[in-house]
C-alpha cells in the first residue's frame, strides 16, 4: 500500500532520517513514536507530498486516497459546524449522523465553529475526515484535546473501521489499545515492531540488551586479536600470522552502540511564598453570546494546592483558568488575588505565540533582559535543548519542541502560582516525565487542565469537576476522585432502581385511592434512613482508613530502624531497594491520609444533617 525506501532527510546540519525504510501494510494501525524533533511530522508531510526526501523514494499504490488530521487545525472561521463538517462535498444526512455520534445535537449544527472549544473543533475536523473515508488515515496527536467519552468513541471507530492508519501519538495508553504495529524513529532510521506499545517496549529492551551483549563480545575478540598483533608485530617467524589477523580486523564490521539522549531533571526556581489565600472568584458570571457558561461561580485556591480541573470539552475549564489568570473579563462578580501572589499562565496554544524567527535562546531572553546568558543556557538545557540546538530558530522546531520552549520561558522569572492549560500536549513521554517530576517538587500553587490520566494521578492533590456551570470539589488525589465518582454513580443507580421498583408497585395498584398529603413526612423519614445508611457506611470507611494508616505507619517506623543498621550499609543494593520501598509506603500514606480526611469531612456533614433533622 505504501513503501518507504531508503529515505534520507535533513534541514541544514540537522539529520532527521538516513536511509530509512518501512512498509505500511493494508489494515495495519501503526503508531509512529520517538522523541520530539526526530522527524515524525516531517515523515507524514513527505508521505502527503508536502515535503520531498533528499534521497530515496516513498512509493504509493496508484490512486491511493490519504486523509490527514494535523496537530493544529486549519482555521474554520466563518463556517457553521455542519458546513465545516461536510463542506458541500458529502451528503448532509451523513454529516449529521457522524456529528451526532461525536456528541453534537441538532441545535448545535448551526453554531459558528469559532465559538467552540479546542476539543469540539477537533471533533468537527474528525467528522469531515471520517466522511471522506480515505484509504490511509494519517493522524498527528489526535487525542490531545479529546475528553474521555469522545476518545473512547474515536478508539472504537478506529478499531471497527478496518482502515489503514499511521498515527503520531505520545498517549501510550491510546497506542496500547489501538496499535497493531509500532514504528520508532531512532538514530535516523525507522525500526518496526509488531504489536502495541507495551509489546514494543519489551521488544526494544530485549533488542538493546542483545546488541550490547554482541558489542561486548566483539570488543573482547578485537582486543584479543589486537593483543596478538601487538605482541608479534616485529617477529619475522610470525609475520604471516600477524598479516592474517590485521586483515581479519579490517574486515570486522564494528557494532556501534548509540546511546539515547540522557534524561535531564530540572526544578522550577523557588519564588517568594504567597499568602494563604491565592486566588478567589466570587459570584462570577460569564457568557459567550447567548451561551451562559457560568451564572454565579464561587471558586478559590489556597497556597500549596495542586488543583486539576476536569470535565468534558466545552464545560468551561479553559474559561475558568483564563478568568483566574486575569486574561478573560467576565460580566459579573469579583476576582481577588492574594497577598504576594505572582502568576505564570500557560495557554493551550501558548507555543503559537512564539516569534518563529527567534532562536531558542533569544526567545528565552525576550522574557527578561536582565537574565545572564549562562543562566538561559542552563534553562534551555533543562528542557532537553543542548549545545548548537539552542541556536535553532523556533520555525525549525517540532510542535513538542515549541511547547518545551514555551514552558521554559516560565522559568526565567520565578512565580509562586502556575496556571497551566494542557501543558503536556505534544510532549513525548520522556519530556512529560521531566515536567511531572518538576511540578510535584514545586513548592508553590498549581491549577492545571489535562486529559492525561498518568499526569493527573502524579500531580493533582485536589480535583475540581467542571460541569453545567458549577465547580465541584474533591479534596484528594485523582485516584480518590475516580473512586468517589464511581461511588456516586453507584448510589445514583441504586436510587434509580429503587424508584423504578416503587413506580412499578404503584402502577400495579391501580384501584387504590390517591395517597393523603403526608408524603413529605414519609420523604423526610426516607431521607433520615438514607442519611443513617450513609453514616454507617462512612464510619466503616473511616475506621478502615484508620486501620490501614496505622498499619503503614508501623511498617515505616520498623523500616526506619532497619535502615539505621550499619551492617546494611555494606550491601548498598539491598539498602537502596528497602529505601525505595519505604518511599512508596510514604506516598501511599499520603494518599490514605487524604482519603481519611475526605471521609471524615463527609461523615461530619452527614452527622450535622441528622442532628438538624432530629
Amino acid at each position: 500500500m505504501l513503501q518507504i525506501e531508503s529515505v534520507s532527510k535533513q534541514f541544514a546540519a540537522r539529520i532527521l532520517l538516513k536511509e530509512a525504510s518501512a512498509h505500511l501494510r493494508p489494515g495495519a494501525r501503526v503508531g509512529l513514536v520517538g522523541p520530539n524533533g526526530v522527524g515524525k511530522t516531517t515523515l507524514l508531510r513527505m508521505i502527503l507530498g508536502e515535503e520531498s526526501p533528499d534521497k530515496g523514494v516513498i512509493r504509493k499504490r496508484p490512486r491511493l486516497r490519504l486523509g490527514y488530521l494535523p496537530q493544529e487545525l486549519e482555521s474554520l472561521a466563518g463556517k457553521t459546524i455542519l458546513d465545516a463538517a461536510h463542506r458541500g462535498l458529502y451528503p448532509e444526512h451523513e454529516a449529521k449522523r457522524i456529528l451526532s455520534g461525536l456528541g453534537f445535537t441538532e441545535q448545535d449544527f448551526g453554531r459558528p465553529v469559532e465559538t467552540l472549544s479546542g476539543g469540539y473543533r477537533m471533533r468537527v475536523a474528525l467528522a469531515h475526515l471520517l466522511l471522506s473515508n480515505p484509504d490511509v488515515l494519517l493522524l498527528d496527536e489526535p487525542t490531545n484535546h479529546l475528553d474521555k467519552p469522545t476518545q473512547a468513541w474515536f478508539e472504537q471507530y478506529l478499531l471497527k473501521s478496518g482502515m489503514t492508519i499511521l498515527v503520531i501519538s505520545h498517549d501510550t495508553a491510546f497506542l496500547d489499545r489501538v496499535a497493531t504495529h509500532i514504528w520508532e524513529i531512532r538514530h535516523h532510521t525507522i525500526q518496526e515492531c509488531r504489536g502495541n506499545y507495551s509489546k514494543f517496549l519489551e521488544w526494544r529492551a530485549t533488542r538493546d540488551a542483545q546488541q550490547e551483549a554482541s558489542a561486548n563480545r566483539q570488543a573482547k575478540e578485537i582486543a584479543r586479536v589486537q593483543k596478538f598483533v601487538d605482541r608479534f608485530r616485529y617477529q619475522a617467524n610470525k609475520a604471516s600470522q600477524v598479516q592474517s589477523r590485521l586483515k581479519q580486523l579490517e574486515k570486522i564490521k564494528r557494532i556501534e552502540l548509540t546511546r539515547d539522549s540522557k534524561r535531564v531533571r530540572f526544578k522550577f526556581p523557588v519564588p517568594p511564598a504567597s499568602g494563604r489565600q491565592v486566588l478567589e472568584l466570587r459570584g462570577v458570571a460569564k457568557s459567550y453570546g447567548t451561551t451562559a457558561v457560568y451564572t454565579s461561580l464561587d471558586f478559590s485556591v489556597e497556597r500549596g494546592q495542586r488543583v486539576a480541573l476536569v470535565g468534558e470539552n466545552g464545560a468551561g475549564k479553559s474559561t475558568l483558568l483564563k478568568m483566574l489568570a486575569g486574561v478573560l473579563p467576565f460580566e459579573k462578580g469579583t476576582r481577588t488575588v492574594g497577598h504576594g501572589v505572582t502568576l505564570h499562565y500557560f495557554a493551550q496554544h501558548q507555543a503559537e505565540t512564539l516569534n518563529p524567527e527567534r532562536t531558542i535562546l533569544h526567545s528565552l531572553e525576550e522574557v527578561s533582559s536582565q537574565a545572564e546568558m549562562n543562566f538561559l543556557r542552563g534553562i534551555a538545557g533543562a528542557f532537553l535543548f543542548s549545545g548548537p540546538d539552542q541556536k535553532k530558530p523556533i520555525k525549525a522546531l517540532s510542535g513538542g519542541e515549541r511547547n518545551r520552549v514555551a514552558l521554559a520561558r516560565m522559568l526565567v522569572e520565578p512565580a509562586n502560582t502556575l496556571l497551566l492549560d494542557e501543558p503536556t500536549n505534544h510532549l513525548d513521554p520522556a519530556s512529560v516525565d521531566v515536567l511531572t517530576d518538576a511540578l510535584t517538587e514545586f513548592p508553590g500553587t498549581i491549577v492545571f487542565i489535562s486529559h492525561d490520566p498518568t499526569f493527573l494521578s502524579r500531580v493533582a492533590t485536589r480535583v475540581v469537576e467542571v460541569e453545567d456551570g458549577t465547580a465541584r470539589d474533591y479534596f484528594g488525589d485523582y485516584e480518590y476522585y475516580l473512586w468517589k465518582r464511581a461511588q456516586e454513580l453507584e448510589s445514583i443507580k441504586e436510587t434509580t432502581d429503587e424508584l423504578g421498583s416503587q413506580q412499578s408497585r404503584t402502577s400495579k395498584a391501580t384501584t387504590r385511592p390517591a395517597p393523603p398529603p403526608v408524603a413529605p413526612l414519609r420523604s423526610r423519614g426516607a431521607d433520615r434512613r438514607e442519611l443513617s445508611k450513609s453514616e454507617a457506611r462512612l464510619e466503616k470507611q473511616v475506621a478502615r482508613a484508620e486501620t490501614e494508616i496505622a498499619s503503614i505507619e508501623s511498617r515505616i517506623r520498623a523500616r526506619d530502624q532497619e535502615l539505621a543498621d550499619p551492617a546494611l550499609y555494606q550491601d548498598f543494593a539491598r539498602w537502596n531497594e528497602m529505601h525505595l520501598e519505604q518511599t512508596r509506603w510514604k506516598q501511599e500514606l499520603e494518599r490514605l491520609t487524604a482519603r481519611w480526611v475526605a471521609f471524615s469531612q463527609e461523615l461530619e456533614e452527614v452527622k450535622q444533617k441528622l442532628g438538624a433533622g432530629g
